[in-house]
């Protein structure tokens, strides 16, 4: 792809020294534009509003005060934003850095207990429907995660029709398995795995996020799904939201639901197994 430099610069006010490709991502290629005093990150795409939808979300969380890329430019086309360097911190530090950006991010709600977002937002190259109207957050979880997902799955063919129809059970009883009352909506980043946090100067900063109003336990699953944080990092969490009585044993498996689809989607049949076992785990 072609970098219109003599744009770039006129945005940044200052001349771009560098242009370098960083890496392909999973809806375009992402580069460094350096200049004289600073380094930026530079994602691009085929013309959409996915970027525009990531700006949005990443000017959202900044205005709880939780540090994210600074955005600069963005169009259909490319988003602009403030490069992170990440700093040599010890495995203690980040985990309890981590925690604390996270129980503050999980701190936020919405006055109208609203599951999902006020736009829809994105995950990967995928969109995540938000209907407004979802008070619900076993419908939600349903109706706006879980099926959507499994039908992008099985129409790639990399989901046999028996686990659609495991995963269709499984949705039509999700107020059965927890107790939905106990459950207030929480800011979430959506995609929380190693790559979209990073350490600098001793505070985490969040990237791509896949924003919406759900049960905080879901991320934790998701962390737990990859081992992304360890010991320390729940022990500093829990200290600000203490885990409900079912986590491990009902909400982990059906919460890891979401990330093996979505990951189903992306990499294929590979993730179905770690989905099964997760389905079996809740006899379903």
């Amino acid at each position: 792809m072609q970098i219109d430099k003599t744009y770039f610069q006129n945005i940044l006010n200052e001349e771009i020294l560098s242009v370098d490709l960083l890496t392909h991502g999973q809806i375009g290629p992402i580069y460094t534009l350096q200049t004289p005093t600073k380094k930026y990150l530079l994602k691009t795409s085929e013309p959409s509003d996915r970027l525009q939808t990531e700006a949005k979300m990443l000017k959202d969380i900044y205005k709880y005060e939780i540090a994210v890329p600074r955005v600069f430019d963005v169009s259909s086309t490319h988003l602009l934003m403030a490069f992170i360097e990440e700093s040599n911190m010890s495995v203690r530090s980040r985990e309890l850095a981590a925690a604390k950006v996270l129980a503050k991010l999980h701190s936020v709600t919405n006055e109208s207990r609203m599951y999902g977002y006020w736009y829809d937002t994105t995950i990967g190259p995928f969109e995540q429907k938000n209907e407004q109207t979802q008070y619900n957050w076993g419908l939600f979880l349903g109706q706006m995660r879980i099926m959507p997902m499994a039908h992008i799955c099985y129409d790639k063919g990399v989901l046999s029709r028996g686990v659609l129809e495991r995963l269709e059970r499984l949705c039509r009883d999700i107020y059965r398995r927890i107790d939905i009352s106990k459950i207030t909506p929480s800011l979430l980043h959506g995609d929380l795995w190693s790559g979209n946090i990073l350490f600098n100067m001793n505070e985490a900063v969040l990237i791509d996020p896949a924003l919406y109003f759900g049960d905080r336990e879901m991320e934790l699953a998701f962390i737990l799904m990859f081992d992304t944080f360890g010991k320390i990092f729940f022990d500093a969490y829990t200290k600000v939201h203490p885990l409900s009585e079912d986590f491990y044993d009902v909400k982990v498996p059906l919460y890891q639901i979401y990330p093996f689809l979505v990951h189903t989607a992306l990499y294929g049949s590979a993730y179905t197994g770690g989905l099964e076992q997760r389905l079996n785990l809740l006899k379903v």
